[in-house]
């Protein structure tokens, strides 16, 4: 098993019109779908295989749009639950659409910092898939999702702890690029804990099982961690040399959120070469690249990153906008209930116009791609 729908009956429609309809069906305004399902075959399983395949393909690109696709399909789906057949194998088939949908909304969840609704489309994800015939690979899909959380909350002694089971899990099922997924978690876990080198080692091997798997995707956001590192080294040669091997590969698969994080890997690199508006520039470039995707939570962790940035240029002012500007997105999105205090005094030291840098640097350092 690879995690994918194995069918147990004569679809209706072959492939290629389940390809026709899903296009068809993407097509209409999700506003005005609702009158238009019975015309696009949202209960037959090549059209939902094709608008998943469609969904994880712009997961990358665009994230705002899959989570509203995803949503829409898991709540039609559920919505025809009465009358989806009832033979054991169909309702199967009916619980993996179900969980998948869910799988992919808190997925995007995620990466739009929605937490909470993350983790709830992941508890929705379970239960659909727990009634499916062989869940565990689909199961361990949904449980990657819930180590990446704990990534991001940085909760990393339980991350490395959890990991090599999981890993062993893809690995039994025989899903070696979920397995290798798995290992850019343990490598943020050493990065954020301040064991680079470990790091730097365990992004080349990922480098290495990437291309020998022939995943260019994620032989392509490997380069962007190794860049990321190199440049924190302030070793450029090596950093521009990544750059320029992930750039084609990241485009090649429209991967537009590793764009922007190999931009935030130049800004490092200028940053340790003492070169600081180029670093503010790389930054800000990463900025549009996250505000073209929606991805709202990002540019306000960067918004830290410039100001600390235009500290070091002697701009307190531009460096205070850029602060107050970021905190309500913070707050917002709750993003750093581990750094509460630091929040406190950074927003203190705001009241009393004097920028509090060591509360600002504790701060962004709670976000893993903004350093």
């Amino acid at each position: 098993m690879t995690g994918e729908l194995k069918s147990f009956r004569r679809p209706s429609l072959s492939p290629e019109e389940g390809k026709a309809a899903a296009e068809r069906a993407l097509a209409i305004p999700l506003s005005e779908r609702a009158e238009h399902v019975r015309d696009c075959h949202l209960d037959d399983p090549e059209t939902l295989l094709s608008i998943l395949k469609t969904l994880v393909a712009e997961c990358a690109a665009r994230p705002t749009f899959v989570l509203e696709e995803a949503d829409f399909l898991y709540r039609y789906l559920d919505s025809i639950h009465p009358q989806y057949p009832l033979d054991a194998f169909l309702l199967d088939e009916h619980s993996y659409f179900l969980g998948e949908s869910a799988r992919i909304a808190g997925n995007m969840s995620r990466n739009l910092c929605l937490r909470d609704e993350a983790r709830r489309w992941l508890d929705r994800a379970e239960s659909a898939f727990l009634l499916t015939v062989n869940p565990t690979a689909n199961l361990a899909k949904v449980s990657y999702q819930r180590l990446a959380l704990r990534t991001e909350e940085r909760q990393f002694e339980e991350v490395l702890e959890l990991l090599p089971r999981l890993i062993q899990t893809f690995e039994e099922q025989d899903m070696p690029a979920d397995a290798l997924k798995c290992r850019f978690l343990q490598g943020v876990a050493l990065r954020e804990t301040d064991r680079r080198d470990e790091a730097l080692t365990l992004y080349e091997e990922i480098a290495e099982r990437a291309q020998a798997l022939g995943e260019g995707g994620l032989l392509g956001s490997a380069y962007v961690d190794l860049m990321q590192l190199h440049a924190l080294r302030g070793e450029a040669e090596k950093a521009f040399d990544l750059a320029g091997e992930a750039t084609p590969l990241l485009r090649r698969f429209n991967n537009r959120t590793d764009l922007a994080k190999l931009q935030i890997g130049l800004g490092y690199l200028y940053h340790a070469i003492g070169r600081l508006p180029e670093a503010i520039e790389a930054f800000r470039a990463a900025q549009q690249e996250f505000a073209e995707i929606d991805m709202r939570a990002d540019i306000a962790a960067l918004q830290l990153v410039v100001a600390d940035a235009l500290l070091e240029l002697d701009q307190p002012q531009k460096a205070e906008w850029e602060i107050r500007a970021a905190l309500p997105v913070i707050e917002e999105y709750e993003l750093v209930p581990e750094g509460l205090a630091a929040l406190t005094l950074l927003r203190e030291s705001l009241r009393r116009r004097q920028i509090d840098r060591g509360a600002l640097r504790e701060l962004h350092g709670y976000f893993p791609e903004a350093g």
